[in-house]
């Protein structure tokens, strides 16, 4: 299904008017579009709030190839361009950005690596085709967060991207490098002792080395933990704001934290999930306590706070709950729940075969390119700056 560019915004508005007037017949739902200062005066939510994460590996499914850009793709980008100004943020990340490297001299632009029953490519190696891509398949004003290699813990890997980078992307395309995809669950490959202490440590020492290289201050998103606040221990953001890693480091865009509310990742958590449960504002309200103390640091900071990964369900979404219209529902009042408690934006993931994607850029398993319901929550104007 090709997806018109008047489609996506009739969707919205039918799904917002929906939402409008189930926030009105049931006063717990109900969602103001702003948040509250100490003084009492509000903040627009910003019209930003609303950006996407797409799995590294995929990058060239969404985008397209140097001269061949992937139009389906392109449009829906320009399409929020057009109603809001600025496309989405694109994040490009996720579990393969430490799986990549960089190749000089590789004349392919990307190379994935897959075994039999993982989505998720194990070898990345990508060449300086990516950065034309990056540059040229998308509207005039997109940028991007480029997700760097920090899991398989060699410097030369990061350093090789980001000179590259440096040489290759425009400069106004480069929003911030991400320095390392999850990495409170680097236990799994680094089992001696990796801590949130090691784990400071490393980032400073390698964007140390790295800009003494480039000879140019680094602009990071720092953080991309994955565990919920109610486990994090103190591998999270406020330990690290406490221990002065953002201020130590610059030129910090962004503290990001990841996240998914429900999960199909083993049969215990996967019975939980429903398009009800999913649908609940209370559980979206009670889900979201948790981050206020995530928040307040990045507060602490004068850093904004995004939620830099997220969806419905976590390994890659459940047929049927997260493609439908009633995930959209939910997934427009989980951004703006977000926003109301302060986060700067929410980074909707992605991926070809992924159910949560917002759409489908190729065909795949003999399913044509198609868009999904949830594609409309990026096609919102509710910071009400009007």
């Amino acid at each position: 299904m090709y997806m018109q560019k008047s489609q996506p915004l009739a969707i919205f508005s039918l799904i917002y008017s929906l939402y409008q007037t189930s926030a009105a017949t049931t006063p717990t739902n109900i969602i103001n579009p702003t948040r509250i200062q100490s003084n009492g005066s509000p903040i627009p939510i910003s019209r930003g709030i609303g950006a996407l994460s797409i799995e590294f590996c995929y990058i060239l499914d969404y985008l397209g190839d140097v001269g061949s850009p992937n139009t389906f793709s392109r449009q829906l980008l320009q399409n929020v361009e057009d109603r809001l100004g600025t496309p989405p943020v694109i994040r490009i990340g996720g579990h393969t950005q430490d799986v990549a490297r960089y190749c000089e001299n590789c004349t392919s632009t990307l190379a994935n690596v897959f075994v039999p029953g993982n989505a998720e490519a194990v070898n990345v190696t990508f060449g300086k085709g990516l950065f034309d891509v990056l540059n040229n398949n998308v509207p005039s004003k997109q940028q991007f967060i480029f997700g760097l290699n920090l899991g398989q813990d060699d410097v030369q890997f990061p350093l090789a991207e980001v000179v590259a980078a440096e040489r290759y992307l425009k400069p106004e395309r480069l929003r911030s490098f991400e320095l390392g995809n999850e990495p409170d669950f680097y236990n799994v490959q680094r089992p001696d002792g990796w801590n949130v202490q090691i784990y400071a440590q490393q980032v400073l020492d390698w964007i140390s080395q790295i800009q003494n290289v480039t000879k140019k201050s680094l602009s990071l998103q720092l953080g991309a933990l994955a565990q919920e606040p109610i486990y994090m221990g103190n591998f999270s953001l406020v330990e690290l704001s406490e221990m002065g890693v953002p201020a130590a480091l610059g030129i910090v865009t962004s503290l990001s934290d990841h996240t998914y509310p429900f999960s199909i990742c083993d049969a215990t958590r996967a019975a939980l999930v429903s398009l009800p449960n999913l649908m609940n504002h209370i559980n979206t309200i009670q889900y979201f306590s948790q981050w206020t103390t995530e928040i307040a640091a990045a507060n602490s900071q004068s850093i904004p706070f995004v939620m830099g990964e997220t969806g419905s369900v976590s390994c890659h979404g459940m047929e049927g709950v997260s493609n439908s219209f009633g995930a959209a529902l939910w997934s427009i009042d989980y951004m703006l729940h977000g926003g109301v408690l302060g986060m700067e934006s929410v980074y909707f993931h992605a991926g070809t075969p992924f159910y949560y994607s917002m759409w489908q850029p190729v065909v795949y398993n003999n399913t044509p390119a198609t868009v999904w319901p949830t594609y409309a929550t990026l096609n919102h104007d509710m910071s009400f700056e009007h």
